[in-house]
């Protein structure tokens, strides 16, 4: 009987053990704080020994980090194209895209072991590369590359990932999303059916291969060869699309304010800070050729560390070693916590906003003079702005979305609607008749804009009466200059 009581309290015992660390457990899973700092502080110092562990797939601690990889097997069709009524007809679309897959914008230790050609669980990669190369061909014409006729048409196909360069499922991202928004509006637009001249067809790209790359392919998914002859690719000089409104102090300023501000906000959150600077140090090398001077600190910014994190990340690569000191995933996952909830807090910050209207204010110019061109003269049916991230960022501040960090090959849709039972009693088209739906990543945004809250269609002169009354009122001022000189 002394022996059986025993026993028992030692079963109890190690039952009640199993029950306390299960319980932990689950408390680390599923309970953090939201601008991730507590997922940094579990492993900001657990920097693992070792081999690296290959990242198989997502899991639900993991899926932030890999929703900005946008996998090709993943893009579908959201709401675009559904509107409230029957009474409308599409008039026209406006496209701002940014770039799919690409290679790390710093240099990434052991990148040749990362395959940026991998071929990714549910797509027919070599079909899709296929598809993309003839496509291109059928339909390259001396006009189309405009002043990028030296870029080549396509990124290479192999597995080598070069620095800032378009990958092969980039190229299959861009065709993917250009595909299914060509069976959402082709029809509705006159895809193929020989109606739409050259001067309906609108394409602008920055001057980066990647960029230019990602729109090639995104034009070969969305419009048949006949059509995609007739298109033209025009250059911008900025990521902004700022065309003549681009220099302003006081953006510079804001940028600066910015800068310092990220800065300070990382170092009031120690644990992320110290995570950041170790994970650099393994993940970023020098240059080759670098010189010979005192070695530099690894880069600290946190949105550069994950970009470069992507890489491996989007992959399916192993993490980084150095000195046999690995990374992890939590560490990865910690990072795009902190990241994510900082970019939430600037979708309120006023600072962020101004800068954004700032940045924004040319290419919202010409939206809207492209706008007032549907409504006049029906043209252009198709307009693409294709950019970068930022370029998105910046128009989302301008109108007053808050939309999370662009993940590659994300896009942005503005849908132009006329009402048609005012059409056979209206010989001039009116700006009353016509409204907007703007949608980004599948995902309804017009009630959310700054201008046309809680609304399900936009006015086209909402956004009209927006840029010309109401767009420097922040600044306390009536136009770009006076706002960038902070003439009040």
């Amino acid at each position: 009987m002394k022996l059986s009581s025993q026993h028992r309290a030692l079963y109890c015992y190690l039952i009640l053990s199993v029950w306390i660390f299960l319980l932990i457990a689950g408390m680390y899973k599923y309970i953090g704080n939201e601008d991730g700092t507590a997922a940094v502080k579990s492993t900001e110092n657990e920097i693992s020994r070792g081999s690296s562990v290959k990242i198989l797939k997502p899991d639900i601690k993991t899926r932030r980090i890999f929703h900005l990889c946008n996998p090709p097997e993943e893009i579908s069709v959201g709401s675009e194209g559904q509107v409230p009524s029957n009474n409308l007809s599409l008039e026209a679309i406006l496209i701002f895209l940014r770039h799919g897959d690409r290679g790390p914008l710093s240099h990434v230790r052991n990148v040749s072991t990362v395959n940026c050609a991998v071929d990714l669980s549910g797509v027919d990669h070599d079909r899709t590369v296929r598809q993309l190369q003839q496509l291109l061909h059928n339909a390259s014409s001396p006009q189309l590359m405009g002043p990028f006729h030296g870029f080549p048409l396509l990124p290479p196909f192999g597995g080598e990932c070069q620095l800032g360069q378009l990958t092969a499922v980039g190229a299959a991202q861009m065709l993917k999303s250009g595909t299914i928004l060509r069976h959402t509006y082709g029809d509705r637009l006159g895809f193929g059916n020989g109606s739409l001249a050259p001067e309906d067809i609108l394409v602008y790209s920055t001057k980066y291969r990647r960029t230019v790359q990602s729109t090639l392919a995104f034009l070969a998914g969305l419009l048949p060869p006949e059509d995609l002859q007739k298109a033209v690719l025009h250059e911008s000089q900025s990521l902004a699309f700022c065309f003549n409104d681009c220099a302003c102090a006081a953006a510079e300023q804001l940028r600066r304010g910015q800068t310092a501000a990220g800065v300070a906000h990382l170092h009031s959150h120690p644990a992320v800070a110290r995570l950041v600077k170790q994970a650099a140090a393994v993940a970023l090398e020098r240059p080759p050729g670098g010189g010979t001077g005192p070695e530099k600190e690894p880069d600290t910014d946190p949105r550069l560390l994950q970009d470069a994190l992507l890489t491996y990340v989007c992959h399916a690569a192993p993490l980084p070693c150095a000195d046999d000191s690995c990374l992890r995933m939590e560490q990865v996952t910690g990072l795009a916590a902190y990241l994510a909830w900082e970019c939430r807090q600037q979708s309120h910050s006023p600072p962020i906003r101004r800068s954004s209207l700032l940045r924004a204010y040319g290419l919202v110019r010409a939206v809207v003079a492209q706008l007032v061109r549907v409504v006049s003269e029906r043209r252009p049916r198709v307009a693409v702005f294709s950019g970068h991230d930022r370029t998105l960022e910046y128009l989302a501040g301008a109108l007053g979305l808050e939309w999370p960090q662009p993940r590659y090959g994300a896009r942005f849709v503005i849908e132009v609607y006329r009402g048609r039972d005012r059409e056979s009693h209206q010989t001039l088209p009116r700006a009353r008749d016509f409204f907007l739906r703007l949608v980004g990543d599948g995902r309804d945004l017009t009630p959310h804009t700054s201008f046309c809250r809680q609304r399900q269609l936009c006015p086209i002169e909402s956004i009209i009466r927006f840029l010309h009354e109401d767009y420097f009122a922040p600044f306390n001022a009536s136009n770009f200059k006076d706002a960038c000189m902070g003439k009040g």
